[in-house]
């Protein structure tokens, strides 16, 4: 009986030796790595590049301006009338000026009589009859006077308010008997033409851009030629673009000022190196691409330039003669083994 227990439990040793060489083999073999992914390819060259931007404009009157009271007071007289038209200068408003009045006539009697002390003040200096503190003081005093009276005749000027440049007036709430406070909006002006359009393109085309350049612009279907007249020193710190200023030819009737216009910005030609869509990737840090390099996919941060239906602009990762992989859905990962199907050309 104990020998069959014995030789029963030899088989059953065996048995477990047997199923668990296979179990390890497996596993070795799944450490091993699978095959290379096959994706297509295509060497990265330099071509010649028409590219343009496009974008949203806001278009602008040549001057535009709200014109405020600068000092309270009641109004006196109103002599516009809402939407005229009017020239430099032209008189808008009259606010009371009974007291300003009062107190420039003021000022200049001052005036007067410290013209008269300090007159006197000098020759009984020049005689020795004063010292010299005395006649320094005159000296101030006058100058207090001419101070008081300038000021005096300024405030004065402010009850009339008249137009800055000639335009177009806007609507106003203004009246007779009303009482104005510094800062209140009377009526807008604004001189229409030349018409401008400010809009903004990305930081990659900032060092592009230069005063001179042609702009067009579009409307409800009405294209309009315009000329770059000046550029922003920075870029805005937030949208990391470049303001630019415009100016449309002629004088279109038809455009009003803060309406949206589209526009197209047509760049110098410049040679660039470029890829097939298919040959970008993005992650959450920015765009990447994989080179071929000894049978290796070769994971790269890239900077892109102008995108195209069929191609994209590298500007920075990518250098000219590298062998860039189409990836596309393909399971390619950095580092991994990779055979070039096929390379394609541009």
């Amino acid at each position: 009986m104990k020998i069959y227990i014995i030789l029963a439990t030899l088989i059953l040793v065996m048995s477990c030796s047997k199923d668990d060489k296979p179990q390890q083999g497996g596993a070795r073999g799944a450490r091993g790595g699978g095959a290379a992914v096959k994706v297509e390819a295509v060497v990265a060259t330099t071509e010649h590049l028409n590219a343009s931007v496009r974008g949203i404009g806001i278009l602008l009157a040549s001057k535009e301006v709200e014109i405020q009271a600068e000092i309270v007071g009641k109004v006196e007289a109103v002599y516009f009338k809402d939407g005229q038209n009017v020239n430099a200068g032209t008189s808008l408003v009259k606010i009371e000026d009974a007291n300003l009045r009062a107190a420039m006539e003021k000022a200049n009697s001052k005036l007067v009589l410290s013209r008269n002390t300090t007159q006197r003040k000098k020759q009984q200096f020049n005689a020795g009859a004063i010292s010299a503190q005395e006649w320094e003081m005159a000296q101030a005093d006058l100058q207090i006077a001419v101070a008081d009276s300038i000021d005096a005749v300024a405030n004065l000027a402010k009850t009339l308010i008249r137009a800055p440049f000639g335009g177009k007036l806007g609507i106003s709430n203004i009246s007779v008997g009303k009482r104005l406070s510094v800062g209140e909006y009377i009526v807008k002006i604004v001189q229409k033409f030349p018409l401008k359009v400010d809009f903004s393109v990305a930081d990659k085309y900032a060092s592009v851009l230069k005063t001179g350049m042609e702009v067009e612009f579009n409307r409800s279907g009405e294209s309009y030629k315009a000329f770059i007249e000046a550029l922003e020193n920075s870029l805005d710190g937030s949208t990391r673009t470049l303001r630019a200023r415009a100016v449309l030819s002629g004088n279109p009737d038809g455009l009003v000022p803060g309406a949206p216009l589209e526009f197209l910005l047509t760049l110098p030609p410049r040679e660039s190196l470029t890829v097939p869509p298919e040959a970008i990737l993005n992650d959450a840090l920015g765009s990447v691409a994989y080179l071929f390099k000894n049978g290796k996919a070769s994971l790269t941060r890239i900077e892109l330039g102008t995108r195209f239906v069929d191609r994209v602009e590298i500007l920075n990762g990518v250098n000219i003669g590298d062998t860039v992989l189409c990836v596309g859905a393909s399971p390619v990962r950095d580092g991994g083994s990779v055979e070039i199907s096929r390379i394609k050309r541009l």
